[in-house]
């Protein structure tokens, strides 16, 4: 077999090339994940080079996919049940894959790469919302409200990125601005609103966590003034900050969910069949796909069981993020990570957000602050690092 080093080496690059196909190809993705990425993470456990830490964040995952495996006693569409359970494999293994990927510098360069990518995708987002006055939408990711997601996880990363890591290059410093003034534009342009609360949210954090210092403040009020300023240029948003029917739909939705969750069985519906339990229809002909809220969608498709899991991953996150111990870079990682769990779990009160490349997204940033240093007591360990 390889040295520890090489396949330290084989990962490290399978990362790279992962993250920034993660918003361009979904072929290279898959296929550097699957064969590549998961491959070498099973060696590198079988050598013992790598362990997994266990606690409640570790817990809540392998809780999630096995509450998932169960709901597809009850799917009516087996298709679409393989479907979702390839998704929810895919975020806890890459959650998995995260928290023993370990180095400084490799971590950085993965977090760099992830930046640019998004960024670069993003300008030709802004080009085609701008020449066709639409909401901005990035094929890869679909629909605008995951597009906006991911370019919010992102945006907070980068601030988190810029307030709290040792940039040491003032080309570094400006590169950063620049990456995150093109993330914010693009999520302004997705007239996803629930994007800005955590946006916002976060920023909040930030400010009262550095209150003393002068970046953090620039950087919230920057973000601030330039996303008003966008939100108003850009009419479709302006159109969208003003109107009510999105919010109407919802409860529309959330009422016949919760009468749902009330008749189905304790295991659930199935992943991806909501639409099966639910196949009403809604203005223009759509049929509803989920209940566009994460809790509401999981108790349906998985069950109270699955929804304990989700429960279970937002409690062992907060723990270990007040847990983690570190300098700057501990920090840089640990708010990037906080600004995924507030797209995924605050935004999460209005859509759908652990699926697909929103939630591959939040399960690597969280694997990062996973595998920090932190005070947490565990159950058990497998640390061979």
């Amino acid at each position: 077999m390889p040295p520890k080093e090489i396949l330290n080496d084989i990962q490290y690059g399978a990362f790279i090339v992962f993250v920034v196909s993660l918003i361009f190809s979904e072929s290279i993705k898959l296929i550097i994940l699957y064969g590549v990425m998961i491959p070498v993470f099973f060696i590198q456990l079988y050598r013992r080079d790598i362990g997994i830490r266990l606690g409640l964040l570790e817990y809540g995952f392998i809780a999630f996919v096995l509450t998932s495996v169960l709901s597809g006693l009850f799917a009516s569409n087996i298709p679409e049940y393989i479907k979702g359970m390839k998704d929810v494999t895919r975020i806890a293994v890459l959650f998995f894959i995260s928290a023993a990927f370990s180095g400084q510098r490799r971590i950085t360069t993965v977090l760099w790469c992830l930046y640019a990518a998004t960024a670069a995708m993003a300008v030709f987002g802004v080009y085609e919302a701008v020449k066709f006055h639409k909401p901005l939408d990035l094929h890869m990711l679909g629909h605008y409200n995951y597009t906006a997601m991911y370019l919010g996880i992102i945006s907070n990363a980068l601030i988190g990125t810029i307030v709290f890591s040792e940039i040491r290059t003032k080309a570094m410093k400006a590169a950063a601005v620049m990456l995150l003034f093109i993330t914010i534009t693009a999520t302004v342009m997705t007239t996803m609103r629930a994007a800005f609360v955590t946006l916002f949210i976060f920023s909040a954090i930030v400010v009262f966590t550095k209150r003393k210092s002068l970046v953090s403040k620039a950087i919230a009020a920057g973000f601030a003034a330039f996303a008003l300023a966008a939100a108003y240029v850009f009419k479709p948003m302006w159109t969208k900050l003003s109107s009510g029917e999105s919010l109407i739909r919802r409860l529309y939705i959330w009422k016949y969910a919760l009468k749902i969750i009330t008749e189905t069985r304790a295991l659930g519906a199935g992943l991806n069949n909501f639409k099966y339990t639910f196949p009403a229809a809604i203005e223009g002909g759509r049929t509803i796909y989920d209940a566009h809220s994460l809790y509401l969608n999981t108790a349906v498709q998985s069950g109270v069981a699955g929804l304990c899991s989700v429960f279970a991953i937002g409690i062992g996150f907060v723990r270990r993020w007040f847990s983690i111990t570190g300098g700057a870079f501990e920090e840089e990682i640990r708010y990037a990570a906080l600004g995924a769990a507030l797209v995924i779990f605050v935004g999460g009160i209005f859509d759908t957000t652990l699926h697909h490349e929103t939630g591959m997204l939040f399960a690597i940033l969280t694997g990062f602050m996973a595998g920090l240093p932190s005070a947490e007591p565990v159950r058990g360990t497998t640390d061979a690092r």
